[in-house]
């Protein structure tokens, strides 16, 4: 199977996952896995640059919110920019998650209109400049629960 379906179809995993119950406790081990697995598949991705300039994106991405049942703590400190030295600011994961699914889904439209270079080119820079923090930063988060 080519990296770009492969791909598509992990993010439709991870996006289902995500959205379609309230997440507990035992789902942090399947999430942990899921991001890790995104975020490396993410990598493997070829560069692209879009095809054209109208894209099935321009729509406002129908963002789900993310539950946890009230045993997960979801709100955690964390520091942007590991390399300078600044207060910490206070996020929360389900926020993270959410925001990774919309991003996902973005390209997902792409991919499912016929146009892999705009669905690659939008994972690629969500990898870069969104939904990849918001994994790393809630990959952070879920470990720290996960070893509690």
């Amino acid at each position: 199977m080519d990296k770009i379906k492969e791909f598509y179809e992990l993010a439709d995993s991870y996006c289902h996952f995500v959205t379609s119950k309230e997440n507990t406790i035992d789902d942090i081990p399947t999430l942990l896995e899921l991001l890790m697995k995104l975020y490396l598949s993410a990598l493997g991705l070829p560069e692209s640059d879009p095809e054209t300039i109208d894209s099935a994106t321009s729509d406002k991405t129908d963002k789900k919110t993310v539950t946890f049942k009230k045993q997960i703590p979801t709100f955690y400190w964390e520091v942007f920019d590991p390399f300078t030295k600044e207060e910490a600011v206070c996020a929360d994961f389900a926020e993270d998650l959410s925001e990774i699914a919309a991003d996902l889904q973005n390209g997902m439209r792409e991919f499912e209109a016929g146009r892999t270079g705009n669905a690659v080119f939008e994972w690629k820079f969500g990898l870069n400049s969104h939904w990849g923090n918001h994994a790393v930063d809630a990959l952070r988060a879920l470990h720290a629960i996960r070893i509690r």
